[in-house]
């Protein structure tokens, strides 16, 4: 019961007849009227979304008369049409640009907390994975700071949880030391004195720096006789991988839509969906579920990320930041540490 109100956040109420008419198809078949402050007048997937203002909304209308949101896949694309005024705005944006858009007068650049991070799992239904000092010597492997430092130093964070500190239920912890040192001692009492040969799976899509800091980790690993190869993947491919166990270790970003610890950590680790499983961790998770205390809950999510962390099924280098960039003519806009700003208020000059 305790994530109760925030999970109905994702429940979505369709009218029987929109329902009725779509048939067996699902999502962008179902013709939804909208009963939010904009109502919805286009929608083709994958490409246009075009809204008008609900003048029925209970509360005050919205300024805009309507927003036209569209699809435009590649960055540079969409950088090229916000700098042409094309468009008025956009996110997820990589540090490279962040820093060009800042030195542009007609451009603000403006940031946010976000509930989405970054991840590298191991996976320990594999050797040697399934032992905690192997997992614990690959974190004290990487220079965390260093590295998020130099490949995110305007978009993200050291991540001090395996969940983002805009999410209700976070507990701060300070990253594993970097220490080879240390790293390698773990490795021999685990019995791999001289390394092992694994691979990292990863989808490009998942984040503009991810090969970044996929490589960045495969360096450092070197540096204990850890040979990892890198396997970009579709993001198809990915995603059937991870839900099947297909893979030794594997990097990608990860929302938590509900802002609520639960989406997260109970979603991924009371199950064996990530390959892991703790007794202790799944104790505390469930019992989270069932507090409706909200003070109570934040203690019992500390204890099971004292659990996490200290059995480290992977490793969670770095929070990131809502980048928005828009032209200077808007304002009022409210932004989303999930990312989907919200246009009720905002104005177009």
């Amino acid at each position: 019961m305790g994530p109760f109100l925030r999970n109905v956040s994702l429940l979505h109420i369709v009218p029987a007849s929109s329902a009725k008419e779509a048939g067996d198809k699902y999502g962008a078949a179902i013709r939804l009227p909208g009963t939010g402050a904009f109502k919805i007048k286009t929608f083709r997937p994958g490409q246009i979304l075009e809204l008008e203002a609900n003048t029925s909304y209970w509360d005050k209308p919205p300024t805009l008369t309507g927003l036209v949101i569209q699809n435009i896949p590649e960055l540079t694309g969409r950088v090229t049409a916000l700098l042409n005024n094309e468009i008025d705005l956009m996110w997820f944006l990589p540090d490279d640009q962040v820093t060009a858009l800042k030195k542009n007068p007609e451009i603000t650049v403006s940031v946010a907390p976000s509930a989405l991070y970054y991840y590298s799992w191991f996976n320990p239904q594999r050797k040697p994975f399934d032992d905690v000092r192997v997992r614990q010597a690959l974190w004290h492997a990487v220079d965390v700071k260093r590295v998020v430092t130099d490949v995110l130093p305007e978009t993200g964070e050291v991540a001090g949880a395996p969940i983002s500190s805009a999410v209700f239920g976070f507990s701060h912890r300070p990253q594993y030391e970097y220490s080879v040192e240390k790293a390698k001692k773990l490795l021999t009492e685990a019995g791999l004195p001289n390394g092992f040969t694994t691979e990292l799976q990863y989808s490009p899509s998942q984040g503009p720096e991810l090969e970044q800091l996929a490589l960045a980790f495969i360096s450092y690993w070197s540096k204990i006789g850890v040979k990892v190869t890198p396997a970009p993947l579709e993001n198809p491919v990915w995603t059937k991988n991870l839900r099947d166990l297909n893979w030794d270790m594997t990097m990608a970003s990860n929302p938590s839509f509900t802002e609520d610890a639960d989406y997260t950590l109970g979603r991924l680790y009371t199950t064996k969906r990530s390959g892991y499983e703790s007794p202790e961790a799944t104790k505390h998770l469930i019992a989270a579920q069932r507090e409706t205390d909200q003070e109570k809950r934040k203690q019992i999510y500390s204890a099971a990320i004292d659990v996490l962390w200290n059995d480290a099924p992977g490793i969670f280098p770095a929070e990131l930041k809502a980048v928005y960039a828009y032209r200077k003519n808007i304002s009022n806009v409210d932004f989303s540490a999930t990312y989907t700003p919200r246009f009720r208020g905002t104005e177009a000059r």
